[in-house]
Formats: C-alpha cells, sequence, structure tokens
C-alpha cells in the first residue's frame, strides 16, 4: 500500500507520556502487596553484553539440532553494530518476536535468548515446532542503548530508551536532545520501510535505522504475527497487588479508516487478541504472574500498530522492569512462557482459532507506583 501522513495524524493523537496527566495534582502511592522487590541499584552486568549475546548465541547455534541461521540484521545500528537475528525451522507458518527496542528494557532480551536455546534443541516437541515455524527472534534490537560505549550531549552514558544519534533532522518527534530516537514509534507501514512515519507525504527520510532494519525483516518473512516485548515500571491493581505484566493489541482504527483499511484491520486484531488469549491463559495460575491490559495510544509508527496497519497480528507484550537482578528471575520466566505460549499455538495451528475472551476480559492496568528508593 502506498500512503501519505497529513500532520493531522499527530495533531490528533495525545504527546503525553503514557500513563500521565498534563497538570494532574500530586497524589500519594498506593500501597502495594507485597511491599517490593524495589532494586535499588540496577545491576547491568548481569545482563549479557553485545559481545556476550552474539557468543551466546553463536555457542547455541554451534550446538543446534535442525535449521537454525544466526545471522546480523538488514542494516547496522548508528554505530555500525550489528543486530543479531535467529531463524528457527523452515515450516509453511512464519512468526516473529523482538525485543529491547528500547535499551533500558533488556531483561525480556535475556528471555528470548531462552527461547532460542529451548526451540534449537532435539527435542520431539522442538522438532515440531522448527516443522511447522519459520520463527525469527531478535532479542535485543537497540544494540547501541544498551550498552554502546557513547556518551549523550549531556555526558549520560547506556543504558538508556533511545538509539543514538546526537543531530536531530527535520519531524523529529519522539526524540530525546542529544541522545537519540525512540525506536518504537519509528516502524514505517507504508509500501516503503524507509518511509518516516510522521512526515507527510512518500519519502525515504527515515532516521532510525532499528526500526528501518526490522520493517526490512518484516518485509522478507511476512510473518503472521509479530510479537514486541518490552518492559514497563511497576503498577498495581485494583487490590494493591503489583502487576507483573500488561499486554495489548493494535489499535489504530482511525489510521485504518483513513487509509481505507478498516475492514481487514478489524480481522488483524482479532487475531492480535487471540494472540494475547493465548498469553493471558498459558500465566493464569501462575503464582507470579499478575496480567492487565495495557493502556496504548495509537501512534501508527509505534510496531504493534505498523504491523497491525500492514496485516500481520501483533501484540505488545509489557514485562515489569528495574527491579534489579535478585528478582529478574520471575519476569524473565514470566516472559518466557508468554512467547512459547504463541509459539507452541501457531505451531499446532489452534492460534487462529482461539478465543477472544481472555483478551477481552482484561482487567485495566492500575496506577504507578514510584520506587521509595528514589
Amino acid at each position: 500500500m502506498s500512503v501519505s501522513r497529513p500532520l493531522a495524524v499527530l495533531a490528533s493523537l495525545a504527546l503525553l507520556p503514557l500513563g500521565l496527566a498534563l497538570g494532574s495534582p500530586a497524589v500519594a502511592d498506593p500501597e502495594t502487596v507485597p511491599g517490593g522487590p524495589w532494586p535499588g541499584q540496577e545491576n547491568v552486568n548481569a545482563i549479557r553484553s553485545y559481545d556476550q549475546l552474539w557468543k551466546t548465541l553463536e555457542t547455541i547455534d554451534g550446538r543446534a539440532q535442525g535449521r537454525f541461521d544466526l545471522e546480523a540484521a538488514p542494516l547496522p545500528s548508528n554505530t555500525g553494530r550489528e543486530i543479531p537475528v535467529v531463524t528457527l525451522g523452515d515450516g509453511p507458518t512464519s512468526l516473529m518476536l523482538i525485543a529491547n527496542q528500547h535499551g533500558n528494557e533488556y531483561v525480556v532480551s535475556e528471555a528470548m535468548v531462552e527461547v532460542v536455546r529451548s526451540l534449537s534443541g532435539g527435542s520431539a516437541h522442538a522438532r515440531e515446532v522448527r516443522d511447522a515455524l519459520t520463527l525469527t527472534i531478535v532479542p535485543r534490537v537497540n544494540v547501541d542503548g544498551f550498552d554502546a560505549d557513547v556518551t549523550d550531549l549531556s555526558g549520560d552514558t547506556t543504558p538508556w530508551r533511545q538509539n543514538y544519534d546526537t543531530e536531530c533532522a527535520a519531524f523529529c518527534e519522539f526524540y530525546e536532545e542529544g541522545r537519540g530516537y525512540d525506536i518504537n514509534r519509528y516502524h514505517s507501514y507504508s509500501a516503503n520501510a524507509y518511509d518516516h512515519p510522521y512526515q507527510p507525504g512518500e519519502d525515504s527520510d527515515n532516521p532510525v535505522p532499528e526500526a528501518i532494519t526490522m520493517r526490512l525483516l518484516w518485509d522478507e518473512r511476512q510473518p503472521e504475527l509479530v510479537v514486541d516485548f518490552h518492559h514497563q515500571g511497576t503498577y498495581v491493581d485494583e487490590e494493591g497487588r503489583m502487576i507483573t505484566g500488561s499486554i495489548m493489541w493494535p489499535n489504530a482504527e482511525a489510521e485504518a479508516e483513513r487509509l481505507g483499511i478498516a475492514e481487514q484491520f478489524a480481522e488483524t486484531v482479532v487475531d492480535s487478541k487471540r494472540a494475547v488469549s493465548q498469553m493471558v491463559t498459558a500465566l493464569e495460575g501462575k503464582g507470579y504472574a499478575n496480567i492487565t491490559r495495557y493502556p496504548s495510544t495509537e501512534f501508527p509508527g509505534i510496531a504493534r500498530n505498523a504491523y497491525g496497519l500492514l496485516g500481520s497480528a501483533s501484540v505488545l507484550y509489557e514485562a515489569r522492569g528495574g527491579i534489579g537482578a535478585a528478582s529478574n528471575g520471575y519476569i524473565t520466566q514470566q516472559t518466557i512462557v508468554a512467547a512459547e505460549s504463541v509459539v507452541d499455538a501457531a505451531a499446532d495451528g489452534s492460534l487462529w482459532t482461539a478465543s477472544t475472551a481472555p483478551a477481552d476480559a482484561l482487567r485495566e492496568r492500575g496506577p504507578y507506583v514510584s520506587d521509595p528508593h528514589e
């Protein structure tokens, strides 16, 4: 599809940070059950570095049984670093899992490595998945924002949310001055992977190579489902229990209507809700999991919306983040369970006929709770 984007698309959307309201009075944080865990100082050393990530994947590649391809994404990052892409299996159904688009949201990256490890082995289950699926996994999209040896123009070092790009051209929405762009806001949903999603007309002006290269992968693989793994902060439900994850499907209905694809988009939303329902059902009864609906905005360049507008079922998964190395284990495990649930359902075909009721019944995410140590 070839589309143009009037600036009214931006004007019609709220530009406030998610979950915040301009001018809202300060209120006390709600009580939490339990009263933690809280991280104190985050220990990034517990997470695989860029070099360690590549070495781990290379080791898994050397031991893999069945089709396993490890390669660099079509484009490198702004600092020239290659972004690792794993392809498992050669089945007729294509799925794409990406993680760590925001450099400081990295526990989900560790979970993707474990999914790769599990599905590369010789078990009957792993063989069945590889026979049914062509599974593309990008464990860390934002390799620079996690641990590049750079500083922004304020002197701050990684990890940070954005990529690394200290110069901002025209149309610099979702840009941190002197640091870089929010990768997850720059996925093209037109016919051209290089198109700038917030600049009117057709162009090749997208300034974010990491977003472009994910779209190029999408063009190549044509996945039926894309799942994008992130972190969120600490939120609580109506009972004061900490929320361990929030999930959402595409919601860019206004842009779909403008593009004349509202009917197709509605069908994509149904399939996306089926994937969400698989995750919710798999996590029900897990003592460490408390899942809600993510209160997403409608920006069409967000990966969840862009790939939904392009016709793929699409899911945003947000795990609780910023809780420190000592408590990351259950978040990693929760993410693995969520990811493998949709992989398994896609492999046996049940994903495409599943009920959307669990997704429709998801509770809204509750209020934010700040770290008392900060």
